[in-house]
């Protein structure tokens, strides 16, 4: 819900702040303030968890979002509306984090790979729910999908009756000497965030390159990008399966393989067809990815470290969603839109397979 719900009412916004300075500039950043206050605050955010609490920062971030999101139902002045989107990311890197520590401290072994499943595919279906709101309500008025914002009034009972705190016991992969893995977790934090600078390629790029291929709406990309999204979520509430069978490092080969391939299939596409032919590979690599990587690295980190470590998680996340226009455009410029997806796929081969693999023949 965090960005993309409002994104159909941008066009009225715009309209409805003309006469203010810069406002069709401005109104960009609507979408992308959250993402860069997550990336600038969600290691903070990780810290205070271990330290407060995960229920009680769960329960302040969610107050937070409910108050940031719902601004543009009352807000009338763009600046206090984007410094509110900048409020909404703090809250939005509060929960996650809390979340994802929270999963983790809950669940052990067989049931914690479900439980990462099942949030993946959660998010996944989110998007696919929230969005398609957002394009209901801009109908109705540039505010209204702002409105949104306030379904997470419900889940304060809810953490009230069934969020409790972690079981005492110790976990069977838990260490004596409780120091932070630094360099395990930096090279998780790495492949995450070319996983998603890899990935928002798709959201950044496509709706265009529809286009490209004769599509006579924007709605194409969009429900290409929805395709993906329904496959990542389909993939994600089976990863259990495919964690009872593999191994991380061999997960990680799979899914940035899977979405490598995508990506070689966009950049040969020369109709509509073969582009959402690419789109299941890309979601099903997506789907596998992020719960593996988020179980390998809660797996050498102790229990109270986890709110650090889920918090530096969605930083590099979140860099990586940032940057991804920033590296993708001028590609797309120069070059083009197929090229940009051949050095996407080339980007995972040369920075995530080939290294991966060559690991995994070492170590035998």
């Amino acid at each position: 819900m965090a960005g993309a719900t409002i994104a159909p009412g941008l066009p009225g916004l715009v309209k409805h702040f003309q006469a203010y300075p810069d406002a069709d500039y401005l109104s960009r950043f609507i979408l992308t303030a959250p993402g860069l206050a997550i990336a600038l605050s969600a290691a903070m955010s990780g810290w205070v968890a271990d330290k407060l609490g995960r229920r009680v920062l769960l329960q302040c971030g969610i107050a937070l979002y409910i108050v940031a999101g719902s601004a543009g139902l009352y807000l009338d002045d763009l600046v206090l509306l984007l410094i509110s989107r900048f409020f909404l990311g703090i809250a939005v890197g509060m929960i996650m984090v809390c979340s994802m520590a929270l999963l983790t401290d809950h669940f052990q072994g067989p049931e914690r790979d479900r439980a990462m499943g099942i949030q993946s595919s959660a998010m996944a279906a989110g998007g696919i729910v929230f969005i398609s709101a957002g394009s209901v309500l801009a109908d109705v008025s540039w505010r209204a999908p702002f409105a949104v914002y306030l379904l997470p009034f419900a889940l304060f009972p809810l953490i009230y009756w069934f969020v409790s705190k972690p079981p005492a016991k110790r976990e069977e992969f838990e260490v004596e000497n409780e120091t932070f893995p630094f360099l395990h977790a930096a090279m998780i934090y790495a492949l995450a965030c070319i996983s998603m600078l890899m990935f928002y390629f798709i959201p950044t790029q496509l709706p265009f390159f529809s286009l490209e291929l004769g599509a006579q709406s924007l709605k194409y990309g969009g429900f290409a990008i929805a395709l993906s999204q329904v496959f990542s979520a389909v993939a994600s509430i089976n990863y259990q399966r495919l964690r009872a069978r593999f191994s991380n490092p061999q997960i990680l080969i799979l899914s940035f393989g899977c979405m490598g391939a995508g990506f070689l299939g966009l950049s040969q596409a020369n109709s509509l067809f073969v582009m959402y032919l690419s789109m299941p590979l890309i979601g099903i690599g997506l789907g596998f990815n992020f719960p593996n990587l988020t179980i390998w690295l809660m797996s050498r980190v102790p229990s109270t470290m986890r709110g650090r470590a889920s918090g530096g998680m969605t930083t590099a996340v979140f860099c990586g969603q940032f940057v991804s226009p920033l590296l993708s455009q001028p590609i797309v410029s120069d070059y083009g839109l197929s090229t940009a997806f051949i050095v996407a796929a080339s980007g995972m081969v040369i920075l995530v397979l080939v290294p991966t693999v060559i690991v995994q023949f070492i170590r035998r």
